[in-house]
């Protein structure tokens, strides 16, 4: 991969695939997040934090998945911070954003525990903050990832995901509209 040149950035991402932070493109996220009901927002979250932890960071990508809603901040100020270095425009607050995480996450929980139907789809509203953030990093990595890396075409492990998505929400619409609520 050609080198980019100094006027781009001197602060050159150091990830095996040259990418700053975990590539993924912003309709992918939305597709998956939606059709995987958030288990897709799990796994980009681990995947920020393993890059980050492959370019030396201290942080163990497990724990602050799993706590996510105490570590999300972080993840977001640290996107946030790359996103000025490269003299980009953050058009978010990390901290407003961690907010509407914590709120999207923590709503839904009690909601579910209270036998609240909506619950687990308010959860997925934890997607805005999200792709916010994710546009920042599709900037980023604009700058050292040619277009074909981007990370935008289902794989095979997606697609079975899209499959498996669509049954779970046409099961879960069928369910709805055969009930006697």
């Amino acid at each position: 991969m050609p080198e980019p040149s100094a006027s781009r950035s001197s602060t050159r991402p150091d990830t095996a695939s040259g990418a700053a932070f975990f590539q993924v493109g912003t309709e992918k996220l939305i597709e998956l997040s939606l059709l995987t009901f958030g288990l897709y927002g799990f796994w980009w979250t681990w995947q920020q934090w393993q890059s980050l932890k492959a370019r030396g960071e201290a942080v163990n990508p497990w724990v602050r998945t799993l706590l996510s809603v105490i570590w999300q901040y972080d993840l977001y100020r640290r996107i946030a911070t790359r996103t000025r270095t490269e003299d980009m425009a953050c058009r978010w607050h990390a901290l407003r954003l961690h907010g509407l995480f914590v709120g999207f996450t923590l709503v839904p929980l009690w909601l579910l525990a209270t036998d609240h139907p909506w619950g687990l789809l308010i959860n997925l509203m934890t997607l805005l903050p999200n792709v916010l953030v994710n546009q920042s990093i599709n900037a980023i990595n604009e700058k050292y990832l040619p277009f074909y890396e981007q990370n935008t075409e289902l794989s095979g492990r997606n697609w079975a995901a899209v499959v498996a998505g669509v049954v779970a929400w046409l099961t879960l619409l069928t369910l709805a509209l055969t009930s006697d609520l």
